[in-house]
């Protein structure tokens, strides 16, 4: 599913985007690593939506995933890969970090920071082209 959204906005995703993974790197400085993480997969969450918004005017509003499919046709296939990959990893501890009693650890949280930072870095250099 999708929801059509203003082109104009997208900055605002990114903006949102910057904002989560910079309370993510707090987070894990104060050891709270769940904190860290869910800010880490929502950071990812909004750069992808400032992408899908500003190239098609549209962003997922189904299941997180959902958007791979909004961004294939915005994305290299190496790009796409490579983003591809780094979300997927997220999205699998988001259930965890958000819902589950099961707590992250530091591990955890730096690498959900590095993927989130990899996914911003690539769709902010997609963007300036």
């Amino acid at each position: 599913m999708t929801r059509s959204v203003d082109q104009n906005k997208a900055k605002n995703y990114l903006i949102k985007a910057e904002n989560a993974l910079r309370i993510a790197k707090i987070a894990l400085k104060e050891t709270a690593y769940d904190t860290a993480v869910m800010n880490a997969v929502h950071s990812s969450i909004n750069t992808l939506d400032a992408l899908t918004t500003l190239y098609s005017g549209k962003r997922s509003s189904g299941q997180h995933t959902d958007v791979l499919n909004l961004i294939k046709g915005i994305l290299t296939n190496d790009e796409f890969e490579y983003v591809k990959k780094q979300f997927s990893g997220l999205m699998g501890r988001k259930n965890e970090s958000e819902y589950q009693p099961t707590l992250m650890n530091d591990k955890d949280a730096e690498d959900a920071i590095r993927r989130a930072e990899r996914i911003l870095d690539k769709i902010k250099a997609k963007l300036k082209t």
